[in-house]
């Protein structure tokens, strides 16, 4: 008896001390006490009841006088599930002399519910009932029931909004992590998929997992990304995006070496290449682990595309990315310092469009690429009626004004034009702000020394990027080795029958992901014609 008035009493000293601000601190853990008037305190002094009017404290009296309270948070679990399976079962429970079996009781035969779980910790009960489960304490028993009910409101599941394509599924992530996980495993049946829950935020416990498979993962890549996300110490993570801040190596280079992709395909096909994908609960992006460059530029139809199809396709983005990143500097360039390179003609046309203009050409170029800028940020910030009139509407208007008030030249309009049109054409939304970054260095370097600072530049990125590593695998893979099919299948789309090998800069576990021959149909055989079998051709 006084064992247990002393655990009482230290039970009660921690709830006397307990601060949001210190949670993850309190170097001794509290623990559920028999008494349940202990316990109903500690709940109640810890979730500020009643001052959080969200928080329900429901105080329940069995059929042998024993005392119960659940305790719940108002629209994140379902009322129904709560009503029927918790609070019914526990008014039908019988009379129960021996008091050591009413917790195994309880939990076997008279809660209703698929998902129950017995703990005694006090952090963890409440951890979980911030998480939108529902946490049942009966006096006698020194542990708690923690009963998953959680429902909340969220959005259904939509069409991709950055990354559309004819071609594939049609759908998106949304901000429930268990629907992401589902939308991901329902592509790959197996259970090889694993989904390892990790936390991140101290006071938070923003809840996310990492899906691989099991047997084709890298190890090392695997534990690489595992040390990185459980060694951050912050308080709140909100969103996918933050993590990928937390996790890049280098935040001053201009290309993002984290892919963030909302396209549970997608996921998939990096899943099964032996890829790490990260899903945040209440972020409607996963990240992909490792990141390389090409696999940024790619776009996300090109699997499911004819190869000279997705061949051509990757051609035009590869220009429009040249367009959006030096036509400007290299126009520049080429009127400051080297005239020789311009036709006489056109030559003659530009100092003719020029010839009122009162700006130079660096001010008129940054005034205009300024301007698009504004229109298109406007643009994205605006209700989507109003937002794509605006900018077509503003960039029609501010460039035949600027034009006719002779602020600046025709061609400067031109160039303007088809450098934004090249940074529409990028895939990534984040690479559409490395092009911005890039685009205002090339313009520098063109006005002050020419193409060959704007070689010297190209250099001196392309060295930042080879030197550059996405969790230990070179974010330029599979640069160095020109020589294998990866290279090939990285610039250019392959056959999809010659695809079975998986990236070699990943080393998987396992290298292939189809047979030698997969088209079994398209084996010569010297006995059986298919075609004149089939079609009842004349030999």
């Amino acid at each position: 008896m006084k064992a247990l008035l002393r655990k009482a009493d230290f039970n009660m000293v921690m709830i006397m001390s307990y601060d949001v601000r210190n949670e993850g601190k309190i170097t001794e853990p509290v623990k559920v006490n028999e008494k349940i008037r202990y316990n109903r305190d500690y709940i109640k002094k810890r979730f500020n009841v009643p001052l959080n009017n969200d928080v329900v404290v429901r105080e329940i009296l069995l059929m042998d006088s024993a005392e119960a309270f659940i305790v719940f948070y108002d629209g994140m679990s379902d009322i129904k599930s709560i009503n029927e399976g918790i609070i019914r079962s526990l008014l039908e429970i019988p009379y129960i002399a021996n008091k050591k079996t009413l917790g195994r009781e309880i939990e076997k035969s008279f809660i209703s519910h698929a998902q129950a779980m017995r703990s005694s910790d006090m952090d963890e009960i409440c951890e979980e009932i911030n998480f939108g489960s529902c946490a049942l304490f009966v006096d006698g028993i020194d542990e708690a029931f923690v009963l998953d009910v959680r429902k909340w409101a969220t959005r259904s599941i939509d069409k991709p909004e950055n990354e559309q394509s004819i071609y594939g599924p049609q759908e998106a992530f949304a901000e429930m992590m268990r629907t992401n996980t589902a939308l991901v495993r329902k592509i790959i049946k197996t259970e090889r998929l694993i989904a390892e829950g990790v936390k991140i935020g101290n006071v938070s416990k923003t809840r996310g997992v990492l899906l691989y498979l099991d047997g084709v993962v890298n190890e090392g890549l695997l534990k690489e990304v595992r040390r990185r996300i459980n060694s951050l110490d912050i308080d709140y993570i909100n969103a996918s995006e933050e993590v990928g801040l937390l996790l890049e190596e280098s935040s001053l280079l201009a290309s993002s070496q984290i892919m963030y992709t909302e396209r549970p395909d997608r996921a998939a096909r990096l899943i099964c290449e032996g890829r790490v994908i990260f899903i945040l609960n209440g972020s409607p992006h996963a990240l992909i682990f490792p990141t390389t460059v090409f696999e940024v530029l790619n776009g996300v139809s090109d699997p499911y595309m004819r190869v000279p199809y997705a061949n051509l396709s990757r051609a035009i983005r590869l220009a429009a990315l040249f367009f959006a990143v030096l036509l400007p500097g290299i126009y520049l360039a080429i009127t400051l310092y080297h005239h020789e390179l311009i036709p006489t003609y056109l030559l003659y046309s530009i100092s003719a469009a020029r010839e009122n203009v009162p700006f130079p050409s660096i001010i008129e170029l940054l005034l205009m690429d300024i301007s698009f800028e504004m229109i298109r940020e406007a643009g994205l910030r605006m209700p989507s009626a109003i937002g794509s009139p605006l900018g077509i509407v503003g960039g029609l208007i501010l460039g035949q004004s600027a034009v006719s008030a002779e602020i600046v030249s025709p061609i400067m309009i031109i160039v303007i034009a088809i450098t934004g049109i090249g940074s529409f054409a990028v895939t990534d939304y984040s690479t559409s702000w490395t092009t911005r970054l890039l685009r205002v260095g090339y313009i520098i370097l063109g006005a002050t020394v020419g193409l060959y600072g704007i070689a010297m530049g190209i250099f001196l990125y392309a060295a930042l990027l080879c030197a550059q590593k996405s969790f230990g695998v070179p974010f330029i893979a599979p640069m160095p080795k020109v020589n294998n099919r990866g290279m090939t299948s990285s610039v250019f789309e392959n056959e999809i029958w010659k695809r079975e090998l998986r990236p070699g800069f990943l080393r998987a576990r396992r290298k292939r992901t189809e047979s030698r021959i997969s088209r079994k149909w398209d084996i010569k055989n010297k006995d059986i014609n298919v075609s004149r079998e089939t079609f009842g051709e004349e030999k």
